[in-house]
């Protein structure tokens, strides 16, 4: 589990009471002038919106007036000193909650309210943001890159001599002139033997890194002969995990900032193109689950239906979903439509409006284990209202039920 799984999982299980949790995504690229502008304009309308909405003498206002006044001084003095792109930011002072985190990722600005922190962007960058190993190789041996989050978390050189004609090159002395020749293949087997240890060289190190960070994606730079020849001397496992081949960048000679730049513009460019693929095949999977009665359920009746019994091994979900469901107040089950009960049909309780349907289904899911795919919109898994699910067991009620109480 990486340490995003391990904060998403903490985050999910948190629950509300008359106090909301508080969630915030920003873009906070500060070197961009217009963009701090954007954040503060955006931020200072979303704390008026909300402030509106909790009217006097409301539950938990005074709690929640107080958080939203901090989370403003924060931003603001943070705002002088971040080197990141995005901060996700979660505050309660009913539960002594404040976390924030910053990421290289930006997020798409968001404030929201509610009795569930809202997780969906950052189970996003969580599923999308796996590390990825780059190596740019040479004959010389190769530097090596690891990239998480959009930032440079290892770099490496691992450099060995290799004889070159043009200055290391032996001298036949006074040997016949047909033994020239002969002497001149010896040299280059002799530096092919340079060449092939560097490499071995440079794969035992990757298998290191990779075990280090298992689920790594490898991405290869180099000219297409070094690249080839080094792959060769992958394992199987290394192999399976390469994603993309491309040429050193051109401004790798530029400057070693410009280099890093280069190295994780390599990454996410193959990172996404992996992961659109990758979105494309989840979708069809569940869509062809689903319907020859696998295990897997299409559309929100089934999907929250899954949900409250506690079977959904893995949410798919659509970017754009936004429905509005139900909660019960007493046993907690969700609903898939806001006006379609009256009292929990469950035990017959209270029930209450949810107005982000998909971060309840995120935050319940996440909590009991399951995991969480959120992918771009799709026509094929729109067509079922924009949701589906990988389950771990068949239920004993048909799919879609809801048993009464």
């Amino acid at each position: 589990m990486s340490v995003l799984d391990a904060i998403l999982s903490e985050l999910a299980r948190l629950r509300s009471g008359d106090e909301p949790i508080v969630s915030l995504y920003l873009d906070i690229r500060w070197s961009d002038e217009q963009q701090r502008d954007r954040v503060r304009l955006f931020l200072r309308e979303e704390l008026r919106r909300t402030r509106l909405r909790y009217r006097e003498g409301s539950p938990g206002r005074e709690g929640l007036l107080r958080t939203l006044v901090r989370m403003q001084r924060y931003v603001s003095e943070r705002g002088r000193l971040a080197d990141q792109n995005g901060l996700a930011l979660f505050a309660s002072e009913a539960l002594g909650l404040w976390r924030p985190f910053f990421f290289h990722h930006s997020f798409r600005p968001e404030l929201c309210t509610d009795h569930v922190p809202h997780l969906k962007q950052l189970a996003r960058l969580a599923d999308d943001g796996r590390p990825a190993l780059v190596v740019v190789v040479d004959s010389n041996g190769a530097e090596l890159y690891q990239v998480l989050l959009g930032a440079l978390t290892v770099e490496e050189s691992l450099r060995g001599f290799v004889p070159r004609r043009d200055k290391d090159e032996y001298n036949p002395g006074a040997a016949a002139h047909g033994r020239h020749f002969e002497r001149e293949e010896k040299d280059v087997r002799h530096a092919e033997t340079f060449v092939q240890r560097n490499r071995r060289r440079v794969v035992q190190e990757a298998e290191v890194l990779h075990a280090r960070l298992p689920g790594s994606r490898l991405v290869l730079m180099g000219t297409a002969g070094n690249v080839a020849a080094f792959e060769r001397e992958l394992p199987g496992r290394l192999r399976a995990a390469v994603i993309a081949r491309m040429p050193r960048p051109r401004r790798w000679e530029s400057g070693n900032g410009s280099r890093k730049v280069a190295v994780v513009a390599g990454a996410q460019a193959a990172l996404r193109e992996c992961d659109r693929q990758a979105e494309a095949e989840t979708v069809e999977r569940v869509v062809k689950e689903s319907l020859h009665g696998g295990l897997a359920v299409l559309g929100p009746d089934d999907v929250v239906a899954a949900v409250n019994e506690g079977r959904v091994e893995r949410l798919v979900l659509e970017e754009d979903f936004a429905r509005a469901g139900w909660r019960c107040t007493h046993c907690d089950a969700l609903g898939p439509d806001a006006e379609a009960a009256e009292v929990c049909p469950y035990c017959g309780g209270a029930l209450a409006v949810v107005h982000h349907l998909d971060e309840a289904l995120v935050a319940r899911t996440i909590g009991e284990g399951g995991a969480v795919e959120v992918v771009s919109h799709s026509n094929r898994l729109h067509s079922y209202d924009s949701v589906g699910a990988f389950l771990r067991q068949t239920s004993g009620t048909l799919r879609g039920s809801i048993a009464p109480a």
